[in-house]
């Protein structure tokens, strides 16, 4: 495909011209008309500088003048101007909206009328160039004169032939204009295939940008006034002018399309705005008749957009080296081009040499055809790269979801090692606590050995509630929650869980009327019990523990807060606070596995609550937001 394009690109700069028929020359000067009324007979023909090949003059606010002398060569006057092979005087481009043509025949000026505005195109030429016939009884000393109005860039192409050289010149302007529409009709249709097989942003910007470019072929060589006869030739200007409009603002929409997924910078993303909203101003200024105001604003954006896109390029912050160098070479191609058809429209100079190369880099009807094959080019590589990193994406997740399978499968035999264990620990503890309670039945008298038999007593309780918490941790992440929550009451549950502790003047409990949770029941006593037991177990001597439950009822959440005061020295570490079995170093020598916090954000993630921890004033607090 890219080979492709490349064959295109040479084939599209390398557009045969024409030459000038052997026998006579034609001298060219040209002057800004400085008349008051456009009058030939007030023309000054003095004033007039000699140009060669066509004749670029920029944005012109008034006519421009132009002399053609025939100067025969090897033969007489009247070989050069013969009864059968007449000559004639072809002018383009097409877009030239008034062409006056003044020849000095038996003693005075005659004039005819030509260009996109006249009502009727002369059918000399069958191409989009205008042609005159010239009078065979001219006199051959005085130059022809041609008056050209438009308020387009000011390209004059004129040149004198004779009738039998007409049709070879036509043809290979046919050919260049078919070939140029062929090809961006082509690009048109690559472009909606892509669009239809993958959808996305970018490609849709794309067709629509190339819809443009083969729309402005075709209202530039006058194909759009021959398809719709009826319209008046004002119109047709607009409609040529309103499509220049609307491709600027595509080729910037296409770039920010382009850039979008690699996030640019906010001011990239306002330039781009700036630019679309100077293309719909351009709109309204065309359909008010400003054309010129309009045409040079365009031309302005068209200049500015490829350093605009340059920044947005450098300003994104995921877009790997190798797009940005790829992209960053496509649009210094791209300033390049524009630069030269800046250099030959807004330089007051003509051009000799490759008819092919000039016509295709500055025919500001045709050079569509080669931006949008450049943009093609950048369109074609960002899908490549997207589909590569696409595959690369889901090859990573391909990767990521057999890992996820292989911990799973390691996570459910740590569960059932969990299970067994557990069971098989509690077997020989219950047979302890039964010789135990044998034991104290029979000592009575010995205090010694009662102390001891307590303490293995208290040994064997402590271990008994590690191997619950580690049951339960494995139980809670293998429990489903039922769909239909229970309303547990809060001050029930609080009191009810706190009259466990022997010391419950330490808790400072706060509950608004009528608070209650809606949760599961096995999940919020997980929470609640936890909570308070870290609390109970790690607050700082004669502080209270704070017990705080409101509705909120905007948020439709129960917010459940329990704090409690620590030493300085015992503060937890927040990036590991629900981490499992992690302990602060601190409070090692303190009873627990660090299994707590992590059963409650586990059992808080299953009833769909959140949990957030916070410092103030030396006060540790866990905020539990309950959905109603």
């Amino acid at each position: 495909m890219l080979r492709l394009v490349f064959l295109l690109v040479i084939a599209l700069f390398q557009m045969p011209g024409y030459a000038a028929e052997p026998g006579y020359s034609v001298t060219k000067a040209y002057q800004r008309d400085t008349t008051a009324d456009g009058s030939i007979d007030a023309l000054n023909t003095h004033n007039f500088t000699p140009y060669q090949g066509l004749l670029l003059l920029g944005y012109e606010p008034g006519a421009v003048w132009v002399a053609l002398t025939l100067h025969p060569e090897e033969a007489t006057a009247a070989d050069v101007v013969s009864t059968n092979n007449p000559l004639l005087l072809r002018v383009g481009p097409y877009s030239l909206d008034r062409i006056e043509v003044y020849e000095y025949v038996a003693g005075q000026w005659t004039r005819q009328m030509g260009g996109d505005q006249q009502a009727q195109k002369s059918k000399l030429c069958p191409d989009d160039y205008h042609c005159f016939a010239l009078s065979q009884t001219r006199e051959s000393n005085r130059p022809i004169y041609l008056r050209v109005i438009t308020p387009n860039v000011m390209i004059v192409e004129a040149d004198i032939l004779r009738a039998d050289a007409l049709t070879a010149v036509v043809a290979k302007r046919v050919g260049q204009i078919t070939f140029s529409l062929t090809l961006a009709t082509g690009l048109l249709v690559l472009g909606l295939v892509l669009l239809a097989f993958e959808r996305s942003m970018l490609l849709l910007v794309y067709s629509v940008f190339q819809l443009t470019v083969v729309l402005f072929v075709i209202a530039n060589t006058g194909q759009l006034a021959s398809l719709l006869p009826g319209l008046q030739a004002d119109s047709v200007d607009k409609i040529s002018f309103s499509i220049f409009s609307v491709r600027v603002g595509m080729t910037a929409l296409l770039g920010w399309a382009l850039l979008a997924s690699h996030q640019p910078s906010g001011t990239y993303k306002k330039m781009i705005l700036a630019m679309l909203s100077v293309c719909i101003f351009n709109l309204g200024l065309i359909f008010l008749g400003h054309l010129q105001t309009a045409a040079k604003l365009s031309f302005y954006l068209f200049f500015i957009n490829p350093f605009i896109q340059i920044y947005g390029l450098f300003s994104t912050t995921n877009l790997s080296k190798m797009r940005r160098r790829l992209y960053f070479f496509c649009y210094v191609f791209y300033i390049v081009l524009i630069a030269m058809a800046s250099l030959f429209v807004f330089s007051n100079m003509s051009i000799t040499g490759p008819a092919g190369f000039v016509n295709s880099a500055t025919d500001w009807r045709l050079n569509g055809v080669i931006y949008g094959l450049i943009l093609f080019l950048i369109v074609l590589s960002e899908q490549r790269l997207s589909n590569a990193a696409r595959l690369a994406e889901l090859e990573k997740l391909r990767s990521s979801s057999e890992q996820a399978r292989a911990n799973e499968d390691k996570l459910s035999e740590r569960r059932a090692l969990i299970d067994m264990l557990t069971h098989e620990l509690k077997n020989p503890l219950g047979t302890i606590r039964f010789a135990l309670a044998s034991l104290k039945r029979k000592i009575t008298g010995d205090n010694d050995s009662l102390h001891r038999i307590q303490r293995i007593d208290a040994s064997v309780n402590r271990m008994d509630d590690l191997i619950e918490h580690v049951a339960r941790s494995n139980k809670i992440e293998r429990t489903e929650v039922m769909n239909q929550p229970e309303s547990i009451a809060a001050a029930d549950i609080v009191h009810e869980l706190i009259q466990e502790y022997s010391d419950v003047d330490r808790f400072e409990v706060s509950i608004q009327d009528r608070a209650a949770f809606k949760a599961d029941r096995q999940m919020l006593i997980v929470i609640l019990e936890n909570l308070m037991s870290n609390a109970h177990k790690y607050a700082a001597v004669d502080e209270k523990i704070k017990v705080t439950v409101t509705t909120e009822a905007d948020a439709g959440t129960t917010c459940l807060e329990i704090s409690n005061a620590v030493a300085e020295d015992q503060e937890p570490d927040e990036s590991r606070l629900f981490e499992r079995y992690y302990r602060h170093p601190s409070v090692q020598n303190q009873p627990g596995m660090g299994i707590g916090l992590s059963l409650v954000q586990s059992a808080a993630q299953k009833i769909g609550a959140g949990v957030l921890y916070r410092k103030e004033n030396q006060r540790v607090i866990f905020t539990v937001r309950i959905p109603h």
